[in-house]
């Protein structure tokens, strides 16, 4: 057998397999069998013939040179049948379908600074921490009153911004069709929000006891 012919046969036979990946709604594990390389005819066998627009990276067997996926493209899949990302990026893949096999699920090269950036947030705006680091910046995820688009997934802010709240001694009995009794209690609320005696900023305010009975929020400067 020539190695050309043993080449599409290789192919073929990878191809058959990603497309018999599920049967009756169940992902089939499916092996993958690589011949060595010296058996594999390549096409083009030299890389510099492919031309490619971003770095060099190798096919599904790692043999044969195939262009890296530059930013935005396509990539994964079964044994990175899409393809593989180009330096610097990385494959990310996209939520999971329903009754979609994770094998085939395909990815998009982005770059790796961009995916730690959007996924590392900084120390978590707690009492402890913002009272050791007064000016820090710090992700106000569980403690902002207000979520802002602009703060993205981390919502980071500055220890500065927080304040420390006592809870307002409101009568909190209303029954939900109570409308009257219910603008009462926001009334309530909005005049202890802003009496002269709230605490300020929390940054002038850390050395003072933490108790169960205050409340640490952050507020997002505008």
């Amino acid at each position: 057998m020539s190695p050309r012919v043993f080449s599409i046969l290789v192919i073929l036979c990878l191809v058959m397999a990603v497309e018999m990946a599920t049967l009756e709604g169940q992902q089939i594990l499916q092996a993958l069998h690589c011949p060595p390389c010296e058996r594999i005819h390549c096409s083009p066998r030299r890389a510099l013939k492919l031309q490619c627009q971003g770095g060099i990276t190798t096919g599904i067997c790692g043999c044969c040179p195939a262009c890296a996926k530059l930013a935005g493209e396509s990539c994964g899949g079964t044994w990175d049948y899409l393809g593989k990302c180009d330096e610097g990026l990385v494959c990310i893949y996209q939520e999971a379908t329903d009754g979609k096999p994770e094998a085939e699920r395909k990815g998009t090269c982005k770059s790796v600074l961009e995916v730690l950036k959007a996924d590392t947030c900084r120390p978590e705006c707690t009492w402890e921490f913002c009272k050791a680091n007064s000016n820090e910046i710090c992700s106000a995820r569980s403690v902002s009153m207000e979520k802002r688009e602009c703060g993205g997934h981390c919502q980071h802010t500055t220890c500065s911004s927080c304040l420390v709240l006592r809870p307002p001694s409101c009568a909190q009995t209303c029954s939900p069709t109570d409308h009257v009794c219910l603008h009462r209690f926001g009334r309530c609320v909005r005049g202890h929000l802003t009496e002269d005696k709230h605490p300020s900023v929390c940054h002038q305010n850390l050395q003072v006891n933490f108790t169960s009975v205050l409340h640490f929020i952050i507020l997002f400067l505008t």
